[in-house]
């Protein structure tokens, strides 16, 4: 039986009425070809032989024959989805399904047979790695048809390679009696040592595995059922459970994470009854280090005249048989011989050919040091390089986005928050989300955005005011979705949010933002002022004793005053702040850690216990910027180095290595406690450090396009478009089922804070400070 390739079709009966459809596992992380292959973009996605990507070259392979191929699945990690989604795009009638987790090979293999059985009674399925190099495909299939017989009698059918070497970073089958086409397996071997893979070769029954198989659908469901019931089980419970889309088929993570993480060989293969081997007529290499690299390079004649393969800017003098590789400018080699040296912008590894498979111990290192380098390439700094990236997320996906599916026509006002598929979450709705929804229309309407801002600012002022004000002229913590009050209580915090959004909406033109402001510092003076300074949380604090204080609600309320001192040009905002920055240096600011102290008794007195040694590293960064945005204001040096101390403090103790997120929690003396990470602390690390450049001549730049790069990475790119992923573990995998509307307030501050022209600020001269008992009053 001959596969013709050139009118790819069968010249004999495959002997079979099934279909054959093909599945693809895309879900390695390719770390013996580190550093060019990271967990962030492992070997799949890397040309490293011929013109495609080993995903689109795999693709191509089983797409030649349409006769045999009605459908392609690959299957594959959910945090690579854009880059599976970027190859398969070229590519019709090629689909994916998502793991949340990576469940090792078995799992696949029990999605593959899951999901056929959904569309049909029974197929033949093939299962083939992403990141192997096949570069004969006429045999390839022509191996594949020698084993339809064998798979549609019922036996795993499984390829395998006469040796050519010792390999000892391959799996070997032992071959038994003859069965058709093939043998009957007798072993696996997984990797054995150097005198015993020369032992195989004498012996010549001895197969290098190529980890591709071929079975029938309803067989292998009762080989499941009877093997590996738990895999089987949770598998299907997770299918069941998964988010269909045009798109993908995306499994939940909480049921995929209960699946028995391991490999098809040990769970199936090893045990099962009947099983096959063919021998392959075709050219393979699973490349799995850098020495099988070097030698797939040099049989296809990509060498110099000493046996050097050089990819990129390189001259080696006096080498010979090195796999020599530079992706960070010229590199110069002299006197080297069976080395491999891999120089990438932000890793460099060297190794003898021979011993190349060492990598995976430099990896095993890398992993508990949790250095970054591990899980992707670090991004070099080009100039705006994010400009137009961050101008279309914001105004032609976000803000559309949330304008249309974000805001409650029926009711008035905005959604407190929005499902991953873009519906409303059920539950109280809180004035500071709609007020930071009004910010956010508004500054996006002063930064650009052509959309209806001026209608949406005025539908959610309109239900505010409607809804949200208290007797007493301040504004209400919370009420359901028709506007029944659910929290009477006048909350400080609320208070600056409305404060900010009112200064943005009487930029933006609304005529009724200026008084409202007005009337909410003066609430704020009547009814909240602190005689030490600063405001009571909410009124009922004021007879307390045991009332708590906190610095971040008086850090917003440093925001709105600077805002509505930018919108006025009036002073007496100033002196406002000046009030807030002074509590700051006498009170939040710890000088002995540079951090800040979240949580005080009246009169400000530290607390104790968890709420006086928890600090979170994001608020950091917002006092960083704010304190700096005032000291440009009037020129205050002191309160600039404040500010540059607590930058510095977060980016030394409050930044996870593995992901380069900020931490959700971490002790006063830089200690992680939960480090989990938050998509409004990236936004605020980015304002930070926006505000700081330049500081003391550092130029700040690099690190600002790669706070914004980190930004898209793990919380922009792997979410719907014009959603984000809230919440990560400390891993950077999603955790959060819903999209806080409140969040676009942070995206949007620091993103128009990067699209705007870089300017000096005008440095005042800052005399007549006021005691901090004493305040502007506001005319209402």
């Amino acid at each position: 039986m001959a596969f013709d390739l050139e009118n790819r079709k069968l010249n004999a009966s495959r002997g079979t009425d099934l279909p054959l459809l093909s599945f693809v596992m895309c879900g390695g992380s390719g770390s013996r070809l580190w550093p060019l292959s990271r967990i962030d973009k492992p070997k799949q996605f890397h040309r490293l032989s011929g013109g495609d990507n080993l995903l689109s070259a795999t693709l191509k392979r089983l797409q030649s024959a349409p006769d045999l191929n009605s459908k392609i699945t690959v299957i594959g990690a959910q945090n690579h989805q854009m880059q599976i989604a970027k190859t398969i795009s070229a590519r019709s009638g090629v689909r994916m399904i998502l793991e949340p987790v990576a469940r090792n090979t078995a799992a696949v293999a029990a999605l593959a047979t899951l999901s056929v059985l959904a569309d049909y009674d029974d197929a033949l399925i093939l299962l083939s790695p992403a990141d192997h190099d096949i570069s004969t495909t006429a045999q390839f299939w022509q191996s594949v048809v020698q084993g339809i017989p064998a798979a549609n009698s019922g036996a795993i059918v499984t390829f395998g390679l006469l040796p050519e070497r010792p390999e000892t970073g391959y799996g070997y089958i032992e071959a038994g009696d003859r069965n058709g086409n093939g043998y009957k397996i007798t072993r696996f071997v997984e990797k054995p040592d150097h005198e015993t893979t020369l032992a195989f070769i004498r012996q010549g029954n001895f197969f290098w595995n190529a980890g591709i198989f071929l079975f029938r659908a309803r067989i292998m469901r009762e080989i499941f059922l009877q093997l590996a019931p738990d895999i089987w089980h949770h598998t299907e419970q997770a299918l069941q459970h998964a988010d269909y889309s045009a798109e993908a088929v995306t499994l939940p993570d909480e049921l995929y994470q209960s699946v028995p993480a391991i490999s098809f060989d040990h769970a199936i293969m090893e045990k099962a009854d009947r099983r096959v081997l063919i021998p392959a007529s075709f050219i393979w290499s699973d490349l799995g280090s850098w020495q099988s690299l070097c030698k797939l390079e040099q049989q296809h004649d990509n060498q110099d005249d000493c046996g050097n393969v050089l990819i990129g800017d390189v001259i080696a003098h006096d080498c010979s048989n090195s796999y020599i590789r530079s992706e960070a400018g010229l590199l110069t080699i002299s006197g080297l011989k069976d080395m491999a040296v891999i120089a990438l912008k932000d890793a460099t590894f060297i190794a003898p050919l021979a011993q190349s498979h060492q990598v995976q111990a430099i990896v095993k290192e890398l992993t508990q040091r949790k250095r970054a380098e591990l899980y992707y390439e670090q991004p070099v700094y080009v100039p705006d390089i994010h400009h137009q990236h961050v101008k279309d997320w914001l105004f032609e996906k976000a803000l559309p986005y949330w304008a249309l599916k974000g805001t409650d026509h029926w009711h008035g006002g905005f959604y407190e928050s929005l499902s991953l598929q873009g519906l409303p979450v059920a539950g109280p709705r809180r004035t500071r989300t709609m007020a930071r929804q009004i910010y956010a229309f508004a500054k996006g309407q002063l930064a650009g955005w052509s959309g209806a801002s001026a209608d949406l600012v005025s539908h959610g002022l309109l239900f505010m005011q409607e809804k949200g004000r208290s007797r007493s002229g301040g504004w209400v913590q919370s009420f359901t979705a028709d506007g029944t009050l659910v929290e009477a209580r006048e909350n400080f915090y609320d208070q600056t949010c409305m404060l900010l959004a009112l200064s943005y909406a009487h930029q933006a033109g609304h005529n009724q933002a200026l008084q409202l402001g007005q009337e909410t510092f003066a609430f704020l003076d009547s009814k909240l002022a602190h005689i030490a300074g600063g405001f009571y949380e909410n009124r009922n604090d004021r007879d307390s004793p045991l009332a708590l204080l906190t610095s971040n609600a008086h850090m917003h309320y440093l925001e709105a005053c600077l805002a509505w001192h930018e919108v006025t040009g009036d002073d007496a905002y100033l002196s406002r702040a000046d009030e807030i920055v002074e509590l700051c240096k006498d009170y939040f600011f710890d000088r002995d850690f540079w951090c800040l102290k979240e949580f005080f008794h009246r009169g400000w007195r530290d607390i104790s216990g968890v709420r006086g040694e928890h600090t979170e590293p994001g608020h950091y960064f917002e006092w960083a910027a704010l304190l700096s945005d005032y000291a440009n204001r009037i020129g205050c040096d002191e309160t600039r180095r404040m500010a540059h101390r607590l930058y510095s403090c977060a980016l030394s103790t409050g930044i996870n290595r593995t992901t380069g997120l900020t931490y959700n929690v971490v002790s006063r003396e830089g200690r992680p406690v939960d480090r989990g990470s938050r998509s409004w602390q990236q936004c605020e690390a980015i304002k930070a450090t926006i505000m700081l450049d330049g500081y003391n001549e550092q130029d700040l730049k690099p690190e600002i396009e790669a706070r914004i790069a980190t930004l898209f990475r793990w919380h922009l790119h792997p979410a719907p478009e014009g959603l984000w992923f809230d919440r990560l573990d400390a891993g950077g995998v999603n955790c959060s089922d819903c999209v806080p509307a409140s969040i676009l307030y942070h995206l949007v501050s620091a993103f128009t804070l990067y699209l705007q022209p870089a300017e000096k600020p005008e440095v005042k001269k800052w005399v007549n400070k006021r005691n901090l008992a004493e305040r502007i009053a506001m005319p209402v």
